[in-house]
């Protein structure tokens, strides 16, 4: 271990989009912070070639709204108003109207690229926090009152102390293997390919969700009348597809998707990543807890998986502030964390390995049962307003039932 050279309250690992939320909404605290990214690129850096764009739910928002940052945020957010939900080969479809429930907008879409500039621009303005980057941590001893952690930064290693270690660096993370958590991972032989098209029609703030026999089929609202696109496809087909030429790859998405929105006319670039499943068996350990993709990476189905980072991140800074920062206090209120964030945490997890599941089937009497489910949802109105709460997010947010009845 190094030697000391300074001492700070929170130090988080990972300045990625969840970490950097954490430092944005605790920015007020009585409390020094140490934010460590391996990357050159981030947090300060946007990568302008990231074709990839956020889904934010209402809950998220409020946060962002609770930190001081949604204004700029929200400068290039797409509001979504509706959501279609249908099967390829099945009839029917389900359509819900938010502003018939009185819940609109269900959420928001946001270019990563203007995300990660504007969290990292907050983030650099703070009088509390200390950015390293790069830097990467190397090993994390535990002393009476938290932790001693190692950290090679630009070739030299550092040493501080801290009372609490946040991991927030993703699904193979490190502060989790150093710590001896355990973790399950499920392959789902997957990988969505992302980027994004233009319509022959105008989106009109319409969310498309759409399962295939390969896997589901996003086509998502941004600016410019454009649509992000999120396909998932099995990893066998996953090169062909994005080695195809534009014609062929918009063919053979119009034969998937449909003709909701026309004809698509134009793609930009296309990329993939492999999907899996990873759930961290703990989320804490004394003085040192797990958020976001470190504690559970899910499938993208339902887009649930940065706005559930997000709602770990609003707990954990709810609980500190509840303790008033007060170090002695830690161990317990991770306790009493863990137990909070199970439920919420849970039901993602079920949510979007249960319908990754569910749509894999093709046997007739499967396919025959989803038609008849999206059916019911079309038509029954407490079936529509449970998949906004869904999509909301705000029934693990709020802490009134008014203000859950409010929103739906």
């Amino acid at each position: 271990m190094t030697s000391t050279q300074s001492s700070f309250d929170i130090v988080i690992v990972g300045g990625g989009l969840v970490g950097m939320s954490l430092a944005v909404a605790l920015a007020k605290c009585p409390c020094s912070m140490l934010l460590l990214e391996q990357n050159q690129a981030a947090p300060l850096h946007a990568n302008v070639l990231d074709l990839r764009t956020t889904g934010l739910t209402r809950s998220s928002e409020k946060l962002f709204m609770q930190a001081g940052v949604w204004q700029e945020i929200a400068s290039t957010a797409t509001p979504i108003e509706r959501l279609d939900i249908s099967e390829q080969g099945n009839f029917g479809a389900a359509r819900i109207d938010a502003n018939q429930h009185r819940i609109s907008p269900i959420g928001y879409m946001v270019p990563n690229r203007h995300l990660i500039e504007k969290l990292s621009a907050q983030v650099a303005q703070l009088s509390n926090i200390k950015i390293l980057s790069p830097a990467t941590l190397d090993s994390v001893q535990a002393n009476a009152s938290g932790y001693e952690i190692s950290v090679n930064h630009n070739g030299e290693q550092v040493g501080f102390t801290t009372a609490l270690l946040v991991g927030s660096d993703g699904g193979n993370s490190k502060v989790r293997s150093i710590l001896g958590i355990d973790a399950e991972h499920k392959s789902y032989q997957q990988s969505a390919i992302i980027t994004n098209v233009r319509t022959q029609k105008a989106h009109q703030n319409v969310a498309y969700e759409r399962f295939t026999q390969h896997g589901p089929l996003a086509v998502l609202p941004i600016q410019d009348d454009c649509c992000a696109l999120i396909w998932t496809q099995a990893e066998a087909n996953v090169d062909s597809y994005l080695q195809m030429n534009d014609q062929m790859f918009l063919q053979s998405l119009q034969k998937a998707f449909g003709y909701r929105l026309g004809r698509f006319i134009e793609v930009g670039k296309r990329a993939a990543y492999p999907l899996s499943l990873t759930v961290s068996n703990e989320l804490t350990r004394p003085h040192a807890v797990l958020i976001g993709n470190a504690a559970q990476t899910v499938h993208p189905v339902a887009a649930q998986g940065f706005n559930l980072g997000l709602r770990d991140v609003n707990t954990l800074v709810q609980m500190l502030v509840d303790i008033d920062f007060n170090p002695e206090y830690i161990n317990s209120m991770l306790e009493e964390y863990e137990q909070k964030r199970a439920p919420d945490r849970d039901h993602v997890i079920k949510l979007t390995d249960g319908l990754t599941r569910l749509f894999a089937h093709q046997a007739w009497p499967v396919k025959m049962l989803r038609s008849v489910g999206i059916r019911m949802i079309s038509s029954l109105p407490a079936a529509q307003r449970g998949v906004l709460r869904r999509n909301l997010g705000l029934r693990h947010f709020m802490n009134t039932r008014d203000e859950m009845e409010e929103h739906g």
